[in-house]
């Protein structure tokens, strides 16, 4: 039975507080009775549409440049239906946060909050977080600070994403225009989760798939959503809540082994078809629902999830994910990537073949147009796989955005990393792109020698002349084939030489 009516509303993106981006296309949507006529204007600026047979409506208006403290009015012809009115609109760059835990990573939480609390407010910078939906019907994950705008002032401010709130803060000063924060991000999602199924039915994406069928079998419908439904009952509770949440302001090895001993028993979630961490299932339930709303760029923090046996296809995986989004949008905005931090152990996740997931982050920040990487090797902890200082993080991507989006030149923005080496007698001389200013932060980077597959610990490291000179131990001082160099290729090593900037080297592993 069709319906012979539908209400006048507008998607819950768009509120009163809300940014939309400049110097595009601003495109605003939602539902309206079948062939009613809907209007949308800002200031001078309108736009007119007729509402689909399927109830909805999309209103595209003329692009605008950086203001503030506007309002926009809808209306709609149809009978019985009022003008939608949404004030303290801002117009400016709107940046969307995406990936797993350390992305979601809550300001509260961050090594720095009590002195984030005390720095002036900003009410420039404007936050919206994507209620946490993990399939259709799911409505209770998400709790305070999502699904609404809200700034530093307002509740929510506490429960946003830290590297993407010290993105902001960083880059106001340089644009001094409006700046949208959506977060849309779940801890523990790999990246087959945020991409429509086209993206995951070629080799060696389908193994996504093929590894969901297999999880599945064995069990009925019914009794995964029974499985299911339960789990999240307990997933989603406030006791749950509770208990988990000292893991991230951060707790020692024992306090761990001990929660996991305590919790052995606990209802988990199988793979299926209510699990968020299906292929393709966060697409449809969060991202999805963000298309085609402009943004100036993507600020991307994920990979943790996909190591394992899945690290040697990541790049594979993250570049179909930057080409297909940038396709959905029809717009090809900039990706700034992190790479991931040291790691070693934290609860029951390992750090299996990080270092392949991180050579696989540089190679997409190498190899796809418009995508940038900042190394943080210098920011991890062994026993806690969220690294603490996000605002560190946040500083890093602005300078990317700064150097690589916004046009400064001669901003130092990218990581430290290998261009060239050769031998010098007893010394191998590292040649580093990004290097102005280079020196040590710490005399505990890892960093070693390999020969003849056996591995040696250099005689010494120094810097000349922005280069790094390593200085053969005894044993390789008179070898004449090549010697491989690794400077934090190890899935927990860390780099503590910066640049003039304070970023971090990128690990590399070459042979000289």
């Amino acid at each position: 039975m069709k319906m012979m009516n539908a209400l006048f509303k507008v998607d819950e993106l768009f509120q009163s507080g809300m940014v939309l981006q400049r110097d595009k296309q601003i495109k605003i949507w939602g539902n309206a009775p079948a062939g009613s006529k809907v209007t949308a204007t800002i200031g001078d600026n309108s736009g007119e549409t007729v509402a689909s047979p399927d109830y909805t409506f999309m209103v595209e208006l003329s692009p605008m440049e950086a203001a503030e403290d506007l309002i926009l009015v809808l209306t709609c012809d149809a009978p019985n239906t009022c003008p939608i009115e949404l004030f303290s609109i801002s117009i400016g760059d709107v940046w969307l946060a995406c990936g797993q835990s350390n992305m979601e990573f809550f300001l509260k939480y961050d090594q720095d909050w009590e002195a984030i609390q005390k720095q002036p407010k900003n009410s420039h910078i404007h936050m919206y977080n994507c209620p946490q939906v993990a399939f259709e019907g799911h409505t209770t994950h998400s709790k305070t600070g999502y699904g609404y705008w809200f700034n530093d002032k307002d509740n929510g401010y506490e429960v946003f994403s830290a590297p993407a709130y010290s993105f902001a803060q960083n880059l106001w000063p340089s644009i001094k225009a409006p700046i949208g924060l959506i977060g849309c991000n779940w801890g523990g999602s790999t990246a087959s989760a945020w991409v429509p199924e086209r993206v995951l039915k070629a080799e060696p994406l389908d193994n996504y798939f093929r590894e969901y069928e297999e999880a599945m079998a064995g069990l009925t419908p019914e009794e995964i959503r029974e499985q299911s439904l339960r789990a999240w009952a307990f997933e989603d509770s406030c006791e749950h809540a509770r208990e988990f949440e000292p893991f991230l302001y951060g707790k020692g090895r024992k306090w761990q082994l001990d929660y996991m001993k305590a919790h052995c028993n606990d209802p988990v979630i199988p793979m299926g078809p209510y699990n968020m961490n299906r292929p393709s299932g966060l697409y449809h339930t969060m991202l999805s629902k963000l298309i085609p709303f402009p943004i100036k760029g993507v600020l991307w923090y994920q990979g943790e999830s996909d190591c394992g046996n899945r690290a040697w296809m990541y790049d594979q995986l993250l570049s179909a994910l930057i080409k297909d989004w940038r396709q959905e949008w029809q717009d090809d905005f900039p990706f700034l990537l992190v790479q991931l931090a040291p790691f070693g152990k934290w609860l029951d996740c390992g750090n299996e073949e990080y270092t392949v997931v991180r050579q696989k982050q540089e190679e997409v920040a190498n190899t796809v147009d418009n995508t940038y990487m900042a190394s943080i090797m210098d920011l991890g902890s062994y026993y806690d796989i969220h690294p603490k200082a996000k605002m560190e993080v946040g500083r890093r991507l602005a300078l990317l955005a700064r150097g690589h989006v916004y046009g400064e030149r001669k901003l130092l923005c990218d990581p430290p990393a290998f261009a060239s080496g050769y031998r010098d007698n007893n010394q191998l001389v590292i040649i580093l792109t990004n290097s102005d200013g280079l020196h040590f932060i710490d005399e505990k980077t890892d960093l070693f020698l390999e020969y003849e597959d056996k591995r040696y610990a250099p005689a010494a490291i120094s810097i000349d002349d922005d280069n790094l000179i390593i200085t053969l131990p005894d044993e390789l001082t008179n070898v004449s084939k090549e010697i491989t160099v690794g400077l934090g290729w190890d899935d927990f090593a860390q780099i503590f030489i910066c640049n003039k900037e304070g970023l971090a080297v990128a690990p590399f592993k070459v042979s000289i």
